[in-house]
């Protein structure tokens, strides 16, 4: 499992995605930058920018702390909610609706429709 959260991790993860023809396929429609926020109260936060354009991701790195301001919408979770999502043992939908993953910026319904391409988002990172 790569981690989110690192620049190798970070750097696989969009290698594998943009390799990924299911990856492209859920996405092929989707322009849109989201920010990743691992938080608990344990271990410092971290987070990463990822900007997917049209089936492809454009941009993955580390995020700064400004980037919450360009990202549309903001996910965030604690670290064994992220390693549930990347191992395929709960998806976004129902993360969310466990209220393990927050939508902390963006609207709901906006992301809705692009549910296919958040799962095989993160599922990529497992591979």
């Amino acid at each position: 499992m790569s981690s989110l959260f690192t620049p190798d991790g970070i750097a696989r993860w969009q290698d594998h995605l943009n390799g990924s023809t299911r990856f492209a396929e859920a996405s092929a429609n989707w322009v849109g930058t989201l920010l990743f926020v691992e938080s608990d109260g344990s271990t410092p936060t971290r987070a990463t920018l990822v900007r997917v354009e049209q089936g492809r991701c454009v941009l993955a790195r580390v995020a700064s702390p400004s980037d919450e301001a360009e990202a549309e919408f903001v996910l965030s979770a604690g670290a064994s909610t992220w390693e549930a999502l990347v191992a395929g043992q709960t998806t976004p939908t129902a993360a969310a609706m466990a209220g393990t993953l927050r939508l902390d910026k963006g609207n709901f319904l906006a992301l809705l429709p692009h549910a296919k391409a958040a799962a095989e988002l993160l599922a990529a990172a497992a591979e």
